[in-house]
């Protein structure tokens, strides 16, 4: 704050001393300011993000046939941009409750196209999963979710 303070002196002082090159020097700095901003908001802006869903089901649906792997995970491009690298957090709640029951950092090497989706079946962390847990509840038993942790994408060289 103290900083701002002296650079508005000096500004002002500046333009008494000298009108024209003061103002001129201003008029610059707000452009480039713009600029600069217009171009960090367009950045963080684009269409470059995933949606992702996390569906609760049990074995023998939805093609989760196989007990070592039940959680199915729908991972959607919705960008304009291919996707390389997905890393995202499966999370397990009971039924009913607000704390987290299980979760796990997963990683999709999976190549997804624009507009694409990439669906497949995830298996439970053997040495943090839900046979470790006290309740001892069934992946059928839970409410699953996906949050996104980062995402790569393709570079546009």
């Amino acid at each position: 704050m103290i900083l701002l303070i002296v650079a508005v002196v000096i500004v002002i002082v500046f333009f008494f001393l000298f009108p024209k090159p003061t103002l001129l020097t201003l008029t610059g700095v707000v452009v480039v300011g713009g600029v600069v901003a217009t171009f960090i908001y367009f950045q963080q802006n684009k269409p470059r993000w995933i949606e992702c869903l996390g569906r609760r089901l049990s074995s023998g649906t939805k093609g989760c046939p196989d007990p070592a792997r039940p959680v199915f995970v729908r991972l959607f491009n919705g960008s304009r941009q291919q996707v390389n690298v997905v890393r995202f957090r499966l999370i397990a709640k009971r039924r009913g409750f607000s704390i987290e029951y299980y979760s796990d950092h997963l990683t999709s090497y999976k190549i997804i196209e624009p507009g694409g989706t990439y669906d497949d079946c995830w298996a439970l962390n053997q040495y943090r999963g839900l046979q470790t847990l006290p309740d001892k509840l069934t992946p059928q038993e839970l409410d699953w979710s996906v949050e996104i942790s980062s995402v790569e994408f393709a570079s546009s060289r």
